[in-house]
């Protein structure tokens, strides 16, 4: 049985939760609009909502929005929020860039697009390398970097947005250690 009510994941990122699908309160002075896929019509309605504050609207896939968010965030002034619209993998990442930028939790808005299914990131302990893949959390996945088989973990970096992966049968499984480098 999973622990995913006890984890880092955030409410809106877990599988089986509702999507809220209400306008976040309007509690900032001025807004940047982030949406990663087929929600064009989340987006117009937030813009409408927000009229006449001064609002910025990033689209596009999850690497170039979030490039735009940061590069966004870099000039950005007191009051700030960030309202995001995408699969739960994307919102993840955006969510990250936001946190790194400096917002807290509460200038962060999320409303994950019930109708996409996206990617997620999933960090491998063993060789560090990132795997984007379809999945979920309790979910094995092949890591490229390495080729083990990994247990998608509930757990969320807050920093990086990317849910920590492990080998599943490293409890089972024979230890073979890792090779050792050689200094000539």
């Amino acid at each position: 049985m999973s622990q995913i009510a006890y984890s880092s994941v955030p409410a809106w990122a877990r599988p089986g939760d509702l999507a809220e699908t209400t306008t976040p309160a309007p509690t900032g002075s001025a807004y940047l609009l982030v949406g990663v896929g087929s929600v064009d019509e989340v987006l117009d309605r937030w813009e409408s909502d927000l009229a006449p504050r001064a609002t910025t609207r990033i689209t596009g896939d999850v690497d170039s929005a979030g490039d735009a968010l940061a590069e966004a965030l870099s000039s950005a002034t007191v009051g700030v929020r960030v309202w995001i619209a995408a699969d739960a993998g994307a919102a993840l990442q955006l969510r990250a860039i936001a946190l790194a930028a400096g917002l807290e939790d509460d200038e962060i808005d999320v409303l994950v697009a019930p109708e996409t299914t996206g990617e997620i990131d999933v960090f491998c302990v063993h060789c560090r390398a990132v795997n984007r893949v379809r999945a979920q959390v309790d979910d094995v996945v092949a890591c490229a970097g390495c080729g083990r088989d990994l247990l998608v973990y509930h757990h969320v970096s807050r920093r990086t947005g990317q849910y920590l992966g492990f080998q599943v049968d490293a409890e089972t499984a024979p230890f073979e250690p890792a090779p050792q480098e050689v200094e000539a």
